[in-house]
């Protein structure tokens, strides 16, 4: 037997528990607990669906990082870069926090600061699909909770 033969199943042996360690989550630990944290999220679904990612720049302002294809701000010309300034007159988190009695369809100004110019563009809201809420919560609840939690095993307590 050649050597070139056992060596490949011994790396293989040694590289095994590289390819079999845990991921790292992509998000930071959920500070809430899986309950509460569901119901935030079912609160989420009752509310019009954008279809954007947004970060808080060091201002604290609402910037879109991303903007899904196909999505109401999609559909309203939002785009990447975007800084949300208001919707229907209000602070992008006060309007979510309050919009409730909406229907598929009802619409509404959006204004976003764009290349140092403000513009308002018209937004007509929608539900979140099921599939895609699905997938957020999946996701959060993967890399937010579970890849949080500590092994028992080994652990003195």
């Amino acid at each position: 037997m050649r050597p070139t033969r056992w060596l490949t199943p011994i790396l293989l042996l040694i590289a095994l528990p590289i390819f079999t360690l845990p991921a790292f989550a992509a998000e930071p630990a959920c500070p809430l607990d899986v309950a509460t944290c569901l119901a935030q999220y079912q609160r989420m679904k009752e509310r019009p669906w954008l279809g954007v990612s947004v970060e808080r720049d060091s201002l604290k302002r609402p910037v879109v990082m991303d903007v899904e294809s196909g999505t109401p701000a999609h559909r309203a010309g939002i785009r990447k870069g975007d800084i949300l300034q208001s919707i229907e007159g209000k602070p992008p988190a006060d309007w979510f926090a309050g919009k409730a009695g909406w229907k598929d369809g009802d619409s509404g100004d959006v204004a976003v600061l764009r290349s140092g110019q403000e513009k308002t563009l018209k937004l007509r809201y929608m539900a979140i699909p099921e599939e895609r809420f699905a997938r957020i919560i999946g996701v959060h609840m993967i890399e937010g909770h579970l890849a949080h939690m500590h092994d028992p095993v080994g652990e003195q307590k």
